[in-house]
């Protein structure tokens, strides 16, 4: 075959490469749009909203996503008879939530319409690298080389998460404003995270030593104070599942969320949610915001 010939096919499987990229990015796109309608309720946020890895994928959402059909969204849906748009996605930031999100993922916040009766915002923990610290620094030789070949096993300094807080305040309080420019009378509710660690003290499931237990412990305590400033001060109601989940951390004798490697019988990723856990947040949801209207 001529250098010419070589060539020219060269050039068709790159043409023919491109455009699989590019429909795969137009599926993804067309698929993480918000449902057509006027949702009374939408769900935003990061893995922590989206459940990955309980039960069953939910209907439309993009396999990156991992968003669950038995999430505390799905749940809270069902309790108090709502109609639902869940755009929550793993890995997901407050920019994911304002201005779009992996994968040209559009803007959660697109969901939100001026019928829009109930918001719920589970955000932040990926912005400043809270459980994604946690998981590298439990990594062991059990990682896979992926993970370690992008960076997965790579710690942040304590220093560093703390300079991001403010950021993400700023953030935050944006999408609350953002929220009640676009859903006047929506209510909107900000959740802080479900305690992952042990007051005190390790366990062989977390994998982490009791200094990185209290590093992290003190990297909790802030995020939710950033989150409680953030819905106190710009008309948010609060979800305390941090409060709501304590005694049932990683090293709990009855966790609802896992550690690192899962036990079997226990749904969820690793160091994340079960599904008694977002049973639990949303029967607590569900009680914060009263009887049904």
């Amino acid at each position: 075959m001529g250098l010419k010939k070589i060539g020219r096919v060269a050039a068709w499987i790159f043409i023919a490469l491109i455009v699989l990229v590019m429909g795969f990015i137009a599926h993804i796109y067309i698929e993480g749009r918000p449902t057509k309608g006027r949702p009374q309720y939408v769900a935003m946020g990061s893995s922590f909203a989206a459940g990955p890895a309980i039960t069953q994928a939910a209907e439309n959402s993009p396999w990156f996503c991992a968003r669950s059909q038995d999430n505390y969204a799905h749940q809270l849906a069902s309790l108090r008879g709502l109609s639902l748009v869940d755009v929550s996605c793993g890995g997901a930031t407050t920019k994911g939530i304002l201005g779009g999100g992996l994968l040209m993922l559009p803007a959660q916040i697109d969901a939100v319409t001026t019928e829009t009766e109930l918001v719920t915002v589970t955000i932040g923990g990926n912005d400043i690298g809270y459980t994604a610290n946690i998981m590298a620094m439990g990594c062991d030789d059990s990682a896979p080389w992926y993970v370690r070949a992008i960076g997965g096993c790579k710690t942040r300094s304590t220093q560093e998460m703390e300079q991001a807080l403010p950021k993400l305040f700023e953030h935050l309080v944006a999408i609350i404003d953002e929220v009640h420019r676009r859903a006047p009378k929506a209510q909107v509710v900000l959740l802080n995270y479900q305690t992952i660690l042990p007051q005190k003290g390790t366990c062989e499931r977390l994998g982490l030593s009791e200094a990185q237990v209290a590093q992290m412990h003190s990297i909790a305590e802030k995020l939710a104070a950033v989150t409680y400033a953030a819905a106190e001060g710009h008309g948010a109601l609060l979800m305390d599942a941090k409060h709501l989940t304590q005694g049932h951390d990683v090293c709990a004798s009855d966790p609802w969320i896992n550690g690192m490697h899962p036990r079997k019988g226990l749904m969820g990723a690793p160091i994340h949610p079960t599904h008694t856990s977002m049973t639990a947040v949303a029967q607590g949801l569900n009680a914060l915001l009263g009887p049904a209207r």
